[in-house]
């Protein structure tokens, strides 16, 4: 008797362990800390693994100058189509800690491909992959933010490095 209640608990415990949680399909409506505002699916399609898909008109890029006297802060809006590789990690864990996994709510790597289009009728203006590390966090019912850091790598017109540190605000649905 007592070999099959401890072989009850080590299967249990096993199939907790393999069950994993799984990323969300998830539609949204976001904006960074540049402002505009962006359309996204995200597809959850193996494992831990998603692929975004954004279209919106949002920041290009934002400055923040300081002089002696004053701060200035400036920032570039225009069309944006965005395709970002998304692995979560740490799902598990938060759900096994009973933390709120819903959402996507986790730690993230992520490798977006943002292209900007210019405002005339040339075509594309820049493109720029940014590997980057993130958190994401879902509260209330359809609401998440998401902050992120890594590096710009500014692909076209010409090669060009720059820090990158993001913050998204946006509803889910």
């Amino acid at each position: 008797m007592k070999r099959m209640i401890l072989s009850l608990v080590a299967l249990a415990a096993a199939v907790t362990m393999a069950a994993q949680v799984r990323p969300q399909n998830n539609h949204t409506l976001s904006t960074t800390v540049g402002l505009g505002l962006e359309y996204g699916f995200e597809w959850a399609f193996a494992g831990q693994a998603t692929v975004i898909g954004r279209v919106g008109y949002a920041s290009k890029d934002f400055t923040l100058r300081n002089s002696l006297d004053n701060f200035q802060w400036s920032s570039t809006m225009a069309p944006m189509v965005t395709l970002e590789p998304r692995y979560y990690f740490l799902m598990n864990w938060r759900e096994a800690h009973g933390k709120y996994t819903s959402g996507n709510s986790a730690e993230f790597f992520s490798v977006p491909a943002v292209a900007t289009l210019r405002k005339d009728a040339r075509g594309l203006g820049e493109v720029a992959v940014s590997p980057v590390l993130g958190v994401r966090r879902a509260f209330a019912t359809h609401w998440f933010h998401e902050f992120t850091a890594g590096a710009d790598l500014l692909c076209y017109p010409r090669f060009f490095v720059t820090p990158h540190v993001g913050y998204r605000i946006g509803f889910l649905f």
